[in-house]
């Protein structure tokens, strides 16, 4: 009988749902048959496309018989997995909005086990990393972080994460804009003050006391 040999397979996993087959014989002027996932045998060529075939697990199996009617007992087989849905991509962890740390790291993962994953920040450009990795020394100002995953049948999800946000590392400047006189009868006074950024909050101290939270305007005393 001769020997069927498969010489071209799709890979495993593959997403291409149209795979093809390449085979022999070591008897030349062999016929071929071939059988997918236990359906019986057909006649077929080298090369020829099946499908589309649904995701999972496929086994495809061909045989020869040679010109005198022997058709190999063993056929030649070949099991793969066929997966064409992309994985989601998800961000865990992120610097908050707006941070001073220009060093930040980002925290990611994915739907799908065994997955590779590249980012980019900026749209400068996706490369390969890794959860956990960090940024920079980055710039003051607003910046974006994307990540996707590739899963290992080399789907890519076409909806990458995204993350936008702002680093400050420049502390604002305070300044008192009113206060009592010097020397003043005034025993609960008041101060007012300001900073060289909006959205600020304000802590103050009195003779060495301690910080605590407050606003411009608030009323102290009755003072000593």
């Amino acid at each position: 009988a001769p020997n069927t040999i498969i010489t071209g397979q799709p890979a495993d996993p593959s997403n291409d749902n149209l795979p093809s087959f390449s085979f022999t014989s070591t008897v030349v002027g062999s016929t071929f048959e071939y059988s997918l996932d236990g359906a019986g045998f057909v006649p077929g060529n080298s090369g020829d496309t099946l499908g589309p075939l649904a995701d999972g697990t496929h086994t495809f199996e061909v045989r020869a018989t040679d010109p005198s009617g022997v058709t190999d007992p063993t056929p030649a087989s070949y099991t793969w997995t066929i997966d064409t849905v992309a994985p989601d991509t998800a961000i865990m962890a992120q610097p908050a909005d707006s941070s001073n740390n220009n060093t930040p790291s980002f925290s990611f993962s994915a739907t799908e086990a065994g997955v590779t994953f590249e980012y980019q920040l900026d749209g400068g450009g996706y490369v390969v990393g890794n959860s956990g990795d960090t940024f920079g020394p980055l710039a003051d100002g607003t910046h974006t972080f994307e990540v996707r995953a590739t899963d290992a049948a080399g789907n890519v999800d076409l909806t990458a994460a995204s993350y936008t946000w702002s680093i400050d590392t420049v502390a604002p400047d305070t300044a008192i804009t009113a206060q009592p006189a010097d020397p003043s009868n005034d025993n609960t006074p008041t101060f007012a003050y300001s900073a060289t950024e909006a959205g600020v909050t304000f802590e103050y101290q009195l003779d060495g006391g301690g910080f605590v939270a407050g606003n411009s305007g608030d009323t102290f005393g009755p003072l000593a």
